[in-house]
């Protein structure tokens, strides 16, 4: 209930609005992301700033979000901030029920007089995170991750530097199955 009530926070009320202009800001932080059920974007601290432009046929809201997320980096596993920098427009024209025919347009029932951008703000936030998320490097050129998980790291990686004899003498010690040999064959012979 409390959610909801959150929510309703998001509702832009147009139907008393004069044509034209409005401008409306959001702060979003860790209480907004906390309203969706299994948040793929769990912190954050956003300034969303949004532009609507009221006519009598249909409304336009132009989206700005900037800031940053949390989330766990891909390399050391510990906890990073990633920017966030959105700009997008919605288009929400009205008819006889609701739909979305497009990610950029949303139809919405005549006798509607809020619209509510919360969904949408979020969807914007989720998309805008990089596909990858890693600490930064610092000034003198090494990598931001935690040292500790990187060390660990390091111990468990396969390195590709063992050298020729090492690769002859490996292959020395263990008996080698035929039908290897088979296969390369037959890959040799489709590769010519």
């Amino acid at each position: 209930m409390a959610a909801e009530k959150k929510l309703k926070e998001y509702g832009i009320a147009f139907k008393g609005l004069k044509d034209g202009e409005h401008l409306f800001e959001y702060r979003l932080k860790d209480a907004f992301f906390e309203l969706f059920e299994q948040p793929q974007v769990e912190t954050g601290d956003l300034l969303a700033t949004v532009t609507l432009l009221k006519s009598s046929r249909m409304l336009e809201f132009r989206f700005r979000i900037e800031g940053e997320v949390g989330t766990v980096c891909d390399r050391c596993l510990s906890d990073v901030n990633v920017p966030i920098d959105y700009e997008g427009t919605l288009y929400v024209n009205f008819g006889d029920e609701y739909a979305e025919p497009t990610e950029e347009i949303v139809i919405i029932p005549h006798e509607e007089h809020t619209f509510n951008i919360a969904s949408y703000l979020y969807e914007f936030i989720v998309v805008s995170v990089p596909i990858r998320h890693i600490h930064p490097d610092n000034e003198d050129g090494t990598p931001g991750c935690d040292p500790e998980m990187l060390e660990r790291l390091e111990e468990y990686m396969v390195h590709d530097d063992i050298s020729v004899s090492e690769e002859e003498d490996a292959d020395d010690d263990e008996p080698v199955d035929p039908r290897w040999d088979e296969l390369k064959k037959l890959i040799n012979k489709n590769n010519k």
